[in-house]
């Protein structure tokens, strides 16, 4: 198994994913557990993860969510066959750290794993949109949640290069 550090550096956003090609579920499910590893505030863990593990309904819902958000027909979560969506509780104090470390674990075990991984937000902004609700309450999101951010995972297609890291990032006190 990699070195955690090598795991760290190697992880990229992928934007360009094999459409319709789904990883083994036993995989996703590692994501999924890694996720659930996370520190949250308090030991609450008051997350909820849905994972869409169909194409055709991944690309469902990022349609409703461009509708929504006035973001143009051809999105589509970048063809990624799979959706994990982070959800939390409403109002909960916790929420948007927790589920952002939740997310990091997932993405770093998404790169251990060979797959393509990319950050998405966009869920989180529209899922209050009545369209958008209906299809996440369909999909199983719990009705008092609000969708934090979401993963978009599959094959990658096409790699995205590391971007330097900036200087002057770091101080330490003495």
């Amino acid at each position: 198994m990699p070195e955690l550090m090598d795991i760290i550096k190697a992880r990229r956003s992928t934007r360009a994913f094999v459409p319709g090609k789904l990883p083994p579920r036993a995989q996703v499910e590692q994501l999924v557990e890694a996720a659930q590893w996370a520190p949250s505030g308090m030991g609450k863990q008051l997350w909820h993860f849905t994972v869409l593990y169909h194409a055709e309904k991944s690309l469902t819902l990022a349609k409703a969510v461009a509708k929504a958000g006035n973001r143009g027909a051809d999105y589509n979560f970048y063809h990624a066959p799979v959706q994990i969506i982070i959800s939390y509780q409403r109002d909960e104090i916790h929420a948007y750290l927790d589920a952002s470390a939740a997310m990091e674990n997932l993405l770093l075990m998404a790169q251990s794993l060979g797959l393509g991984s990319c950050w998405i937000n966009q869920i989180r902004d529209t899922c209050d949109d009545p369209e958008v609700r209906a299809l996440l309450t369909g999909y199983g999101v719990p009705e008092n949640h609000i969708v934090i951010c979401s993963a978009a995972i599959g094959y990658t297609e096409t790699p995205t290069p590391a971007k330097p890291r900036k200087e002057g990032t770091i101080t330490f006190v003495e």
